[in-house]
């Protein structure tokens, strides 16, 4: 009987914030997709709610280990698509505890969890690790076990473990390289993130690195220096250094446009500069999505007609064919044609659709696009990926920093699903 008045809490506290549905519950088959939830949490570790739902608002709520109601809150669709998380606090009372999510007062997703006193390892990375709750072996530790270096700097990390020997592996030989054992150099070769992974015997510890552009910061002190001063400090999109000097005049993509740089999706035209109001050809746009999203062939190579093969885009335009992000129109594709915003804005939609990315269909899909794109345009428009400032006109052609922000938008309300 107490989980009913717990429950019957959370959905009275749900009015009480405002949640208010134009649907009566029941009236469609509202859904809630989560991200895997894990069998056991350590104090000081992060629940991270993330998924898809195709209804505006939800409510989510956790119970202690004493029926008691310790959290409850509204999350829209974007919180969710974004990743909602609940701090672990080093006082919380170890024991079963009953995640909950809803729609009103019907409960969609019920998550039995352990809070347990150390931290635990939901996910191991490495293809030959089991199990998605291996207790993390304290035998093992990195020193900082997150970084951030230029490309063509390096960086030093410290390996603590009670082994006798220590071997590196790495995901990406392209963006890193490592050298040493328990004094391990790692050098930035290529922009983006990487992970490596040091092993002792059966134990290993993870290490995340962020490769930025060749560049100075901080009055000329190497990135990679600050990071045994300030190994926690983290940088994020928008605190990334401007990398070109023309944003002034769309200073709403600069954030956009500095991450998609970073991660070597887009180039400048040289001098520093990026021409933020030039036109993207067809084969440039699929090329920045298929890159951003990482699309990876999945059938047999598709021909257009005008896609000659070793043209430096037959590739990207075969791998979209065969993803069904393009069709072409009477087995041409006209590569060479700059693409209007509203047939970017169609490539888009299927993008979220091939990687799950949810896009709820506004109420008011009031459009001036034509009718095969019409409702793609609402839909990123419905969802912020369209904004007043881009002065999207549909029939118009998109320009590099329209067609930039639209891609990191998408990839925003994906989580980070490339």
């Amino acid at each position: 009987m107490k989980s009913k008045r717990v429950l019957s809490l959370a959905v009275a506290l749900t009015v009480a914030v405002g949640l208010i549905f134009s649907l009566a519950p029941g009236a469609f088959a509202a859904s809630i997709e989560l991200d895997e939830i894990y069998a056991q949490y350590g104090r000081g570790e992060i629940i991270s709610i993330h998924g898809s739902a195709d209804i505006a608002m939800m409510m989510v709520y956790l119970i202690d280990p004493g029926d008691n109601l310790k959290i409850a809150s509204t999350l829209t669709v974007y919180d969710l698509l974004s990743g909602y998380n609940i701090y672990v606090g080093s006082d919380w009372e170890l024991g079963s505890y009953t995640l909950r999510v809803g729609y009103a007062s019907e409960v969609m997703n019920e998550y039995h969890i352990e809070i347990v006193e150390e931290p635990v390892d939901h996910k191991p990375e490495r293809p030959d690790k089991t199990g998605g709750n291996r207790v993390v072996a304290t035998g093992i530790s990195l020193s900082p076990a997150r970084i951030t270096v230029e490309s063509g700097k390096s960086a030093t990390v410290e390996v603590v473990t009670e082994g006798t020997s220590v071997r590196w592996e790495t995901d990406d030989n392209d963006k890193i390289s490592i050298s040493g054992t328990t004094t391990a150099t790692v050098t930035g070769l290529k922009t983006g993130t990487a992970t490596a992974w040091a092993y002792s015997g059966n134990n290993y510890a993870t290490l995340t690195v962020e490769i930025l552009p060749a560049d100075k910061s901080s009055g000329g002190q190497d990135v990679a220096q600050q990071n045994q001063t300030e190994p926690e400090k983290q940088p994020e999109p928008e605190t990334l250094p401007d990398v070109f000097n023309d944003m002034d005049g769309a200073a709403w993509a600069k954030e956009s446009v500095n991450a998609l740089a970073a991660a070597g999706i887009v180039n400048g035209i040289g001098d520093g500069a990026f021409a933020p109001s030039r036109s993207v050809t067809r084969a440039e746009f699929v090329k920045m999505v298929v890159g951003a999203f990482h699309f990876e062939p999945v059938g047999e190579t598709i021909k257009f007609d005008d896609v000659a093969a070793g043209e430096w885009y037959a590739d990207v335009v075969s791998i979209a064919a065969q993803n069904r992000i393009v069709n072409g129109y009477a087995g041409r594709f006209s590569p060479d044609d700059n693409i209007s915003c509203q047939d970017a804005a169609l490539i888009l939609s299927r993008v979220a659709e091939m990687k799950g990315i949810a896009l709820p269909l506004p109420a008011a899909a009031e459009t001036e696009a034509v009718e095969y794109a019409r409702e793609a345009v609402a839909l990123l428009k419905g969802n912020g990926v369209i904004t007043p400032e881009m002065n999207f006109s549909a029939e118009e052609q998109a320009t590099r920093a329209q067609s930039a922000y639209m891609i990191y938008q998408i990839y925003r309300l994906g989580g980070g699903n490339g």
